[in-house]
């Protein structure tokens, strides 16, 4: 059995048993740039449109999102579909129900929050939220506010 025909069978079972890592994979077969141990939950969307280029750095997680690489919104009033490369950087984190639009370039060690809707270039370190998404903090000030609250937390239940 040749490698391509037992990926392909791995990956047929896969829709069975969704598994972050294999559904990373086949968005590579489909042309996408992704890196090493990034996860890629089924219920996201990715544009593999021919023309579309998405590149996606590692040790990312992907969580329901979409991720655009055209925009055919001109279509209709004589416009040829509009495609940009997407970037998302290293460690970087997109949440639920977010979309990335065209164009976007996401910076290494990002967090996009749940719904947000990302029109602009994200900057190194940022979490950001919102429709459309703005920064609401850095990454470090997010875990220095996760770190007191799981100490007030502990605290709080007398396990110190």
């Amino acid at each position: 059995m040749k490698i391509n025909q037992l990926l392909y069978l791995l990956l047929l079972k896969a829709k069975r048993y969704p598994n972050p890592l294999i559904n990373a994979q086949k968005y590579r077969f489909k042309g996408l740039d992704i890196g090493h141990e990034t996860w890629i939950y089924g219920n996201c969307h990715l544009d593999t449109s021919q023309g579309s280029k998405i590149c996606i750095g590692s040790k990312c997680v992907l969580t329901g999102c979409t991720i655009l690489a055209h925009d055919a919104a001109l279509s209709t009033h004589g416009y040829q579909t509009y495609f940009k490369k997407t970037i998302i950087g290293n460690q970087c984190f997109i949440g639920w129900q977010a979309i990335i639009l065209a164009g976007v370039n996401i910076a290494d060690n990002c967090i996009v929050g749940a719904g947000s809707v990302v029109t602009h270039d994200i900057p190194f370190g940022c979490v950001v939220a919102g429709n459309p998404a703005k920064v609401i903090g850095t990454v470090e000030q997010l875990i220095q506010k996760r770190k007191t609250c799981l100490n007030k937390t502990i605290s709080e239940s007398g396990q110190d």
